[in-house]
């Protein structure tokens, strides 16, 4: 019988499903980022953005960090909701999404 038959494949089986899912899990949690800290410019900027953008009813991109992650929304802006601290965007396809003030990094008009 040889020995490399099998080769890498032989330890392959060794690891347990859950075993898996706890290095996903880790490797996962291992590219989070901290949230920014913005300071008093950079939340006026994203205001008077999202006031411009919703007056000339702009397309605009919402740079969102969720969970240690950060994603882009882009659509129109279509409600600012200053007591309860959201907006509320349209993509193109017509699906509206509700933003927390606390999510948005960074508010761009788009060309």
């Amino acid at each position: 019988m040889d020995l490399k038959d099998r080769g890498m494949k032989k330890w392959h089986g060794f690891f347990m499903p859950e075993h898996v899912s706890s290095l996903k899990e880790m490797r996962h949690n291992d590219e989070k980022v901290k949230k920014p800290v913005l300071d008093e410019n950079q939340l006026q900027e994203i205001d008077e953005t999202l006031h411009v953008a919703i007056e000339i009813n702009s397309p605009i991109i919402i740079t969102l960090w969720i969970d240690g992650f950060f994603n882009k929304k882009e659509g129109f802006l279509h409600h600012i909701h200053n007591l309860d601290r959201y907006v509320r965007i349209v993509d193109n396809l017509g699906n509206a999404s509700k933003i927390d003030f606390e999510n948005i990094i960074k508010v761009e008009i788009a060309d």
